[in-house]
């Protein structure tokens, strides 16, 4: 939420100062002005696409998490079933002896 205002606030300076740059000021101040919006902008821009990165990667992170709890439910099933396997193999020990 903060993010998008950021965001909106970066977009709308750069606009107003694009037009005050392009209304009112002329020779090297109105250069400098553009050149700060658009500066502004860039990091606007740049500021978007960290965020989608970062949104993405947080993405990945939550599927590795859930792989991993998967595998490892996994390996203890796995190990609850040799047990199991473990205890009725000598229980027919038990009773072929018998």
């Amino acid at each position: 939420m903060i993010n998008s205002f950021i965001n909106l606030c970066l977009v709308a300076f750069s606009g107003t100062g694009i037009w005050y740059a392009y209304t009112f000021l002329s020779g090297h101040l109105q250069l400098g002005l553009i050149f700060l919006c658009g500066l502004t902008f860039g990091i606007f821009i740049m500021n978007i696409k960290i965020y989608v990165k970062n949104k993405k990667i947080n993405g990945y992170k939550r599927e590795l998490e859930k792989e991993s709890i998967s595998s490892d439910e996994n390996a203890a099933k796995v190990k609850v079933l040799e047990s199991k396997i473990e205890v009725l193999e000598k229980a027919l020990e038990n009773a072929l002896k018998k």
